[in-house]
């Protein structure tokens, strides 16, 4: 059974992720000699290619974003068509963030609900490994514009999901993006980074949902804080925790619960 600091149902699926520990280094080895380089300035390139989708399933694919290649799992529903309006979830994946697993995550916790219910989820794996919080962040506005040539998302902007790693990803990209995002769940996820937690404040809009395992004790810690400090800020914040389950819960394998969250954050 769940215990909430603030009433809500759910969350995650069954596969074993691993959060490695990142640490960030910068080289300031440059010397006076050194010759000084301005970088120019370089206009933001929107590809006008669509994806090649198969209603009714999930399907992957490719595309060159600011030079540099990202793969994606994208699930549209039976009747959609290049450049109908639809609620969008851009959903990040979880451990290394990889293709594979990016398709297992979408093809069988996100598609089956997302499907019935109408949505368009489009979930990056992370080019060369670079996380969607170590660097790769960087990319996701420009995927969504591409993303904003052939789906109209419904209510102006994606919801936001993610899962783990993809949880945390999901609190980076919201942090630098708080006018792109309808609502943010993670399953679980919190903001790592003291800018992303600093960035919360800008987050009091936006409906943010977290579940995490009770025997996930590293994780609980920093979500309740996240609860915490955008609650105080006047935001809406719920944290659910399932007692007896850990870093990988089943509580919400099929999804059925988070679409049921996801749809009461529905525009009307």
């Amino acid at each position: 059974m769940p215990r909430s600091l603030v009433r809500s149902p759910l969350v995650f699926i069954a596969f074993a992720l691993v959060i490695a520990a990142c640490s960030a280094s910068t080289d300031e080895t440059a010397t006076a000699e050194a010759p000084v380089v301005v970088e120019e300035e370089t206009a933001t390139v929107i590809p006008d290619t669509a994806p090649a989708i198969t209603a009714g399933t999930t399907t992957t694919g490719s595309v060159e974003i600011d030079g540099t290649m990202i793969e994606y799992a994208v699930a549209v529903p039976d009747g959609f068509e290049i450049g109908d309006e639809a609620p969008l979830l851009l959903a990040f994946p979880p451990g290394g963030q990889d293709l594979a697993l990016t398709q297992n995550i979408v093809a069988g916790t996100y598609a089956p609900e997302a499907l019935r219910l109408g949505w368009v989820v489009l979930s990056p794996a992370a080019p060369d490994g670079e996380l969607f919080f170590r660097g790769s962040e960087a990319l996701v506005p420009t995927l969504l514009d591409w993303a904003e040539t052939w789906v109209v998302p419904e209510g102006g902007a994606p919801h936001v999901a993610g899962i783990s790693n993809g949880g945390i990803s999901s609190f980076r990209y919201s942090a630098l993006n708080p006018d792109r995002v309808q609502s943010l769940v993670a399953f679980p996820g919190f903001a790592r980074s003291a800018e992303d937690q600093a960035a919360l404040a800008e987050l009091t809009d936006v409906p943010v949902r977290l579940f995490v395992g009770g025997e996930d004790t590293n994780w609980i810690g920093p979500a309740e804080e996240a609860v915490a400090t955008l609650t105080s800020a006047g935001g809406d914040a719920e944290l659910t925790i399932f007692e007896g389950e850990g870093h990988v819960m089943d509580s919400t394998r099929d999804g059925t619960l988070v679409f049921e969250l996801l749809e009461s954050f529905r525009s009307s």
